[in-house]
């Protein structure tokens, strides 16, 4: 811990060195900034010396340019380029520079022939935008997330970055309801077309949560800057009984940003499985067990977003969102099982048919107020988020016996009811700081940040007494859960561009309290946690286009209230589910190499990592002399993967445009208790393709999406999440206003899921199959306006050192 302190300390007091730095803010006419504006120095010869994207605040800073006199070049479709000669000295801030619509465009709705980079890298952070992905036009953000490089979205919505499913999703930069827990089924109901970018961030800073063994993802949602009044309207039908619709409005002045979505989700479907367990008890001693479930699933959500940002002058803002979402799942199904012993004789044959509506409920309201330094020497935020979430789950559950022991029967059907009801409620509160030194190229940042989380479990199970007849209460499965959960911490980061040079290093402490609580059985557990979590980036342009990284970051995987929850759920007699009370959190250390090149024609994206965990939290099963599953989870000694990450992006001509991705690593479980044999190693990796083709003077397109995934190994044995083939058009009119998609996903009905699990004279071999060949249909509608007055001028305000 003392040599961490150290670090900090060393970092904060790093020496002073004296670099070249060139500063400004971009505008609108309006006055309003203006995010993702290309800034470029370029030589006399207009060779690209150096770049960088304006922030949020249209603030950009580029340093460690020679002195010398050179062009600066700022780019934003649909506004003017702007070419400015400057002559470098010292430092020069620029002031506002005001960029001005391209007049041959339509001010009426713009229509912005240019589209944004696919990909962009930050010192500690991946941008992937979404708008160009066809997917967004009546797709679901899960559908947007399987189509970025190195994620997984596997049947049940769970999602993985780089093979591993510990990963952190954040909605807006915050924990959110709709993001945790069974919030990722809230996830399949947000329409595509309401995010702007998914931000991966495999090596996070000392800025961010440590939690996640692979990383995080972040959701940023769209939040209208246009003037005026601007919406946009859509509506989805496909085949299988799917339906989509979504409204959004937003309304801009210099003062004020007011916007709202609403949008509605139905999806119906199918989900069916097939299982086979073959356990050997002897020499000659061989049962089976064999299940075959089929049966229906609906999902059905709606989701209202609400905000309004308010700029009280230009050194002060404040903003305020909710977002509430309703939704609903019923599925229902058949599931029979057969037991068979060696001689291929029935042992036990029943059906199990099954009703499970869950109602869900989940709330986010979000505040945040920020101040900006004089002279564009930083700011602070400090930002408050709530979020509830509660679901309401009611299952019925009939059964019917047809042989038992090898003799057939004919008794009543057994008839059994379970309720749940669960609610959690998160609240977080961050306090952000920012300082600049423009002087010197470098600026730090610190902050703190809690995180107060609390849930309460209450099922309840009975059973039909045919004698009473009445329904008894099932005292093993019926009990109260309370998990409390705490994290307070403090972070401290330093970073500086010393010519091609960029270094940032950071640290962050925390103390965090872990609190199952066993209401029932009057039995609770208390674990807190002092943890230091350093991180540090490097980056070196080893040439104009090119750039080289190096990255390590500490983190932690803490178990869920799931997972140490140790009450059983008896919801199917042969799959018995519980957690355990006594897990530990796991340790990671992340290193990651890479190197990237962005030419005009070629992105390519190059990354070799390497994770080294402790106490790994992983699903186990243990298997019952009767053939009865019972999952669990357990802390396996440590693993050690080593891995590859590759994107390509192509664009020979204008009109194509074709990204690949390649994924893939080694993972080796380490286990050293005799007791058990969790050993095992293998490689996982996963390849995805998209080709994007632009006709119709690009007021259509076209685009395939491949996708394959290879075996993954766990502790166990192995799984794999196949992958589908998807096919999607679009055609615009009245100048990009109107458009309609046509889309087909999974044309060759592939995807689908298998697991293989093969230990201590057990072979299980499980199959999983949904919908999802379907074809859709979505039109959508955007309008808008802004004001027409311009400025004659290009460049806006002056500066010092012009």
């Amino acid at each position: 811990m003392i040599k961490y302190l150290f670090l900090l300390i060393t970092i904060s007091c790093f020496p002073f060195l004296y670099a070249q730095q060139i500063s400004g803010d971009v505008y609108d006419n309006e006055g309003n900034p203006l995010e993702y504006v290309k800034v470029k120095v370029l030589s006399i010869d207009s060779a690209v010396v150096s770049g960088a994207f304006t922030d949020i605040n249209g603030h950009f800073e580029i340093a460690g340019v020679q002195p010398g006199n050179y062009i600066l070049q700022l780019s934003l479709p649909p506004f003017k380029i702007i070419e400015r000669n400057v002559e470098l000295k010292n430092v020069i801030n620029l002031g506002k520079i005001a960029m001005e619509m391209d007049n041959t465009l339509e001010l009426e709705g713009v229509v912005a022939k240019g589209s944004r980079d696919v990909l962009k890298a930050g010192i500690d952070k991946k941008i992937y935008s979404t708008q160009d992905d066809l997917t967004s036009k009546g797709g679901t953000v899960q559908d947007i997330l399987n189509n970025i490089p190195s994620i997984e979205v596997d049947q049940d919505g769970n999602i993985s970055l780089r093979g591993d499913g510990n990963v952190i999703i954040l909605i807006d930069g915050r924990p959110s309801a709709l993001a945790m827990g069974d919030g990722k089924n809230l996830l399949s109901a947000l329409p595509a077309n309401s995010i702007e970018r998914i931000e991966v961030v495999t090596n996070p800073s000392a800025k961010y949560d440590p939690d996640g063994t692979s990383g995080i993802i972040n959701i940023v949602m769209k939040k209208n800057r246009l003037k005026g009044f601007n919406g946009m309207i859509s509506a989805t039908a496909a085949t299988g009984g799917q339906y989509e619709g979504n409204f959004a409005l937003s309304y801009r002045n210099s003062k004020l940003n007011l916007y709202g979505n609403y949008s509605y989700n139905h999806r119906e479907g199918y989900r069916n499985y097939d299982n086979d367990l073959i356990r050997n008890e002897g020499a000659t001693d061989q049962v089976t067990l064999s299940q075959e479930r089929s049966g229906t699933d609906l999902e059905e959500g709606h989701t209202a977003v609400i905000g309004l940002d308010y700029y009280i002058n230009k050194s002060n803002s404040l903003g305020i969102s909710g977002t509430l979402a309703p939704g609903l799942r019923q599925r229902t199904g058949d599931l029979f099982t057969t037991q068979i012993d060696a001689a291929g004789d029935t042992l036990d044959y029943w059906n199990r048919r099954s009703e499970d509506p869950e109602k869900n409920l989940n709330f986010d309201l979000s505040f945040n107020f920020q101040h900006k330094f004089k002279e564009d020497k930083g700011d602070w935020m400090f930002s408050a988020n709530h979020s509830v979430g509660e679901e309401d789950f009611q299952a019925s559950y009939e059964q019917d016996d047809y042989w038992l022991s090898g003799v057939q029967l004919s008794q009543p059907t057994v008839l059994q009811r379970l309720f749940n009801n669960e609610k959690t409620t998160t609240s977080t509160f961050q306090l952000d700081i920012t300082r600049l030194f423009p002087k010197i190229g470098a600026r730090s940042e610190f902050g703190a940040k809690s995180i107060v989380r609390d849930q309460l479990v209450s099922p309840y199970s009975d059973r039909f007494d045919y004698v009473s007849q009445t329904y008894v209460s099932d005292t093993l499965a019926n009990y109260d859960y309370a998990f409390h959960f705490e994290v307070h911490s403090i972070y401290g980061i330093f970073g500086q561009e010393l010519g091609k040079f960029k270094y940032q290093g950071g640290i962050r402490g925390e103390y965090a309290v872990q609190a199952p609580d066993l209401i029932s059985s009057g039995e609770s557990y208390f674990t807190t946690y002092v943890n230091l979590f350093p991180s540090a980036h490097l980056k070196y342009a080893v040439s104009e286009n090119g750039e080289l990284s190096l990255s390590y970051s500490r983190r932690i995987n803490r178990p869920g209230a799931g997972q140490l929850n140790p009450f059983t759920s008896y919801a199917d007699p042969f799959n018995l589910r519980s957690g355990n009370p006594f897990l530990q959190p796991e340790y990671i250390n992340s290193y990651d190499l890479g190197y990237s090149m962005n030419k005009k024609k070629l992105n390519f994206s190059f990354s070799v990592f390497h994770r080294q965990t402790t106490d790994v939290i992983n699903r186990v099963k243990l298997f019952n002399p009767d053939n009865s599953a019972f999952v669990t989870f357990a802390n396996i000694d440590k693993s050690i993967s080593t891995g590859l990450e590759t994107v390509i992006i192509w664009k020979p001509v204008k009109w194509l445009k074709n990204t690949f991705s390649l994924n893939g690593n080694y993972v080796e479980y380490i286990n050293n208790d005799p007791l058990t044999n969790w050993n095992n190693s293998g490689l996982i990796w996963s390849a995805k393709n998209a080709l994007v083709v632009d006709f119709w003077k690009e007021t259509a397109t076209v685009q395939l999406n491949v996708q394959y995934n290879a075996p993954r190994p766990t502790p166990q044995g192995i799984v794999q999440r196949r992958g589908g083939v998807d096919l999607s058009v679009s055609k615009s009119f009245m100048k990009k206003k109107l458009n309609f998609t046509v889309r087909t996903t999974d044309i060759f009905d592939r995807v689908g899921f298998i697991i293989d699990f093969d230990r201590d004279g057990i072979n299980q071999d499980s199959h999983y199959k949904w919908l999802t060949r379907r074809l859709w249909f979505t039109a959508s509608y955007t309008f808008g306006n802004f004001e027409k007055k311009m400025r004659t001028n290009g460049g806006g305000g002056g500066g010092d050192g012009e």
